[in-house]
């Protein structure tokens, strides 16, 4: 019996494919998520004493729950290819620390994720701390006992037990803070946290009795987080074919960007325009009351489902959707900007390919190189976030495959501009006329 991937629960961030009518890098196909027969604990039973084995990164390689009597323990389902779990791994480590001696985390990877011991080593050798050290964090491996106790869909998938075993919880990461541990231990109690897990192979908030076979469009807008739903993207597909989108506990401003990724490709994340009076609406960092509280009022879920033969129309669906009923409006306008011009110096061919195996590595922190690709792939590279600060055109007419390499940071525009001449190319910063999407506040009705 084949068992899907658990869903992740990352801002944008699943594991990443590209899809060829969008030119997005960021969408990832998943497989639907399929229920699980067994209902397992919820809060308020005990947990077994049942013997946890195959532990790496603890004093001994097995365990039992008694082991941690009197402990906080905290249940991290996990996978090496989840994105949101890796996201999470810095929190988790920081409160072993913070309260060392209440709380014991453990990473609890199961059979269902395919990870093996070799996997999940090389894991923990890549990511560390900020400062290089290894994460203090005890993780099983290809279990099978807690998978039984707390069967689940998406993860990360946390349960909360108390110093007796009960369980007071099960979360989501975004209910793991040091506050909400303070409550445990304080109260033994985590009032209504319990995670939703729900089938997102279905459309939103659908039960059974929707005949998904025969639907034809389906579209549903949510305001404020839904508790227990991991934040995403994902794309709906049947028979094989893409049908729908997906965003769950998202920001609209987000839901923005993506629309313009869509529209306008080769201006990765450059190609947005807000301009709206309250700009704390749309950027969590500007609420006064913290990220939190933003985000219980002002994330977004979005579900879409177009007839057969549609999908290159899905962005233009959202764009419909989120100017028709959120309070903000975005279309395509022409803008003069100063930019940055990929032009060609010289008649030289340094550019051209050696051939062998195609590569992009270009978005490696340390760096990275092309080899054998298009050109497209060093302008998505510098129209990203972590990019020089001006939108980068390409008007080299370079249509070959390439051999490059880029220096570690490409903000760095002079050591950028030294690289790229060593391949005849150079860039010239230019005030053009450039398609931009515009975000403002809805107009009032007439």
């Amino acid at each position: 019996m084949n068992h899907p991937k658990r869903l992740t629960g990352s801002a944008l961030p699943f594991i990443y494919t590209v899809i060829a009518f969008t030119t997005l890098l960021f969408l990832l196909l998943h497989p639907p998520a399929q229920a699980q027969e067994q209902a397992g604990l919820s809060v308020g039973d005990v947990m077994p004493d049942v013997a946890i084995t195959d532990i790496l990164h603890h004093s001994t390689n097995s365990a039992r729950l008694s082991d941690f009597k009197e402990k906080l323990v905290l249940l991290d389902f996990w996978a090496t290819w989840c994105g949101s779990c890796k996201a999470t791994l810095p929190k988790l480590d920081s409160l072993q620390r913070e309260f060392d001696g209440q709380v014991q985390v453990l990473l609890v990877n199961t059979w269902s994720t395919g990870d093996t011991e070799e996997k999940i080593t090389a894991y923990f050798d890549k990511w560390r701390r900020a400062d290089g050290s290894r994460f203090a964090l005890a993780t099983t491996v290809q279990d099978t006992v807690l998978h039984a106790l707390f069967p689940h869909q998406l993860i990360p998938h946390i349960a909360w037990l108390d110093g007796a075993g009960k369980v007071v919880a099960i979360t989501g990461a975004e209910e793991v803070t040091p506050a909400r541990v303070r409550q445990v231990l304080a109260t033994g109690t985590l009032p209504g946290k319990m995670k939703k897990d729900l089938d997102l192979g279905r459309p939103l908030y659908t039960d059974t009795s929707l005949p998904v076979e025969q639907l034809r469009h389906f579209s549903i807008l949510l305001q404020g987080r839904l508790e227990g739903i991991p934040s995403g993207t994902r794309l709906r597909q049947r028979d094989g074919q893409v049908n729908g989108l997906t965003l769950t506990n998202t920001s609209l401003l987000s839901m923005y960007q993506l629309v313009q990724r869509a529209l306008l490709p080769a201006r990765g994340a450059k190609g947005l325009v807000v301009e709206v009076r309250d700009s704390a609406l749309l950027f969590s960092h500007k609420y006064p009351l913290g990220e939190e509280a933003w985000s219980r009022q002002h994330y977004y879920s979005y579900d879409l489902v177009v007839p057969a033969g549609r999908e290159a129309a899905l962005f233009d669906y959202l764009l419909r959707d989120l100017n028709e009923n959120t309070g903000f409006h975005a279309g395509l306008e022409k803008r003069k900007q100063e930019c940055l011009v990929l032009v060609r110096k010289g008649k030289a061919d340094r550019l051209r390919t050696a051939g062998g195996k195609p590569e992009n590595s270009l978005f490696r922190k340390e760096g990275g190189r092309l080899v054998n690709s298009p050109l497209s792939g060093l302008v998505t590279r510098l129209n990203s976030a972590s990019g020089p600060a001006l939108p980068v055109l390409d008007e080299t007419g370079y249509t070959g495959p390439v051999d490059l390499a880029l220096p570690a940071d490409p903000q760095d525009l002079p050591a950028l501009r030294r690289e790229l001449q060593r391949y005849g190319l150079d860039l010239k910063q230019v005030r053009r006329e450039v398609e931009v999407l515009v975000l403002r506040d809805q107009a009032p009705a007439p």
